[in-house]
């Protein structure tokens, strides 16, 4: 009977010991702060030399016998140095050492989207190989990545000691061609004097768009896409990716407002659901148009209602409590 309890007891021993090594017990993966010697499996480290990365400014590169990543680091005290690549992949980590002569706020902007992370720890003599920025669940796609350091301390760093990612580093001669640009709008609609804006999607999302109307006595756009109905006709707005034949075009309509004294009826919904209706000269229309393009805020626009014979009153829209609009010619 001891006999069979003790076979019983290593039986037990070896299934749990099968279940903390087998592979599909998930093991916690590094996070924000902890120390990361070697990147996990399915990670690839890159080092702080690696030619994919680009440094503008004012850098140091150096060799180094303290724990490093290749025992190498770049390091700059100038504001305004940045470190620059770009990767495909979704997961991203920066390794370095923390300790207090490195910067507490590190700029780094994705595909656009700007954030912040800190290198700095009270530690004089530094925690090696942390874990001091992470993104997670990107798009599978190129990123385009910056890093800048806009604390203006020669006392603090910005540094790199080495890059992680779930994918690829890519550099500038290796990244794709697949550029593209497309139009929030192919089609807009503008009364004499009004303006509306487009909105251009480009990839990759660096490259720079020029834009320009095939009739700007019609319709006219600045670099921004914001566009402005002159007269009455057609104009054909192009948005172009500099330096390439790339292009996406929205069609300008622009109606004239055809007598100064005609009526027509303004249904204004505000944000509370109420709505207001005014029966306007284009005189007003026209006023109200260009007020609701440039103003903000608590601007406000006044409006008079006669709502008998011998009485009038005055009311006032305020511009951010306006929900929607429409106008009936009539």
């Amino acid at each position: 009977m001891k006999k069979y309890f003790s076979i019983l007891i290593l039986a037990i021993s070896m299934f749990s010991l099968s279940l903390f090594t087998n592979n599909s017990i998930e093991v916690n993966a590094a996070s924000m702060g902890e120390h990361l010697p070697q990147p996990e499996e399915g990670w690839k480290r890159y080092d702080n030399t690696n030619p994919a990365i680009k440094y503008e400014g004012s850098w140091r590169h150096v060799t180094t016998t303290s724990p490093r990543y290749n025992n190498t680091e770049s390091h700059s005290n100038v504001v305004n140095s940045s470190i620059e690549f770009y990767f495909v992949g979704t997961d991203l980590r920066i390794i370095n050492t923390m300790a207090n002569n490195r910067d507490s706020i590190n700029y780094i902007t994705i595909d656009g989207e700007k954030e912040n992370y800190s290198d700095y720890s009270n530690n004089p003599s530094g925690d090696n190989y942390i874990v001091t920025y992470e993104k997670l669940n990107l798009e599978n796609k190129l990123h385009h990545v910056k890093i800048e350091k806009k604390e203006n301390s020669n006392a603090t760093y910005l540094v790199l000691d080495a890059i992680d990612v779930d994918g690829t580093l890519l550099s500038e001669n290796e990244i794709p061609s697949g550029e593209s640009i497309s139009l929030d709008k192919n089609n807009l609609e503008l009364f004499e004097g009004g303006s509306e804006k487009l909105s251009a999607t480009v990839t990759p999302d660096t490259a720079k768009v020029i834009w320009s109307s095939s009739d700007k006595s019609i319709a006219t756009v600045d670099q921004d896409g914001n566009v402005t109905a002159v007269r009455e006709g057609k104009a054909i707005i192009t948005a172009k990716i500099e330096n390439t034949d790339i292009e996406a075009t929205s069609t300008v309509i622009v109606k004239k407002l055809s007598n100064e004294s005609s009526n027509a009826i303004l249904s204004i919904t505000l944000v509370n659901g109420i709505t207001k209706e005014y029966d306007v000269t284009n005189n007003v229309l026209n006023d109200y148009l260009k007020w609701f393009e440039s103003a903000q805020g608590t601007s406000t626009f006044k409006f008079s209602k006669t709502i008998s014979p011998y009485k009038k009153v005055t009311e006032y829209i305020v511009h951010d409590k306006i929900a929607s609009f429409e106008v009936r010619e009539y």
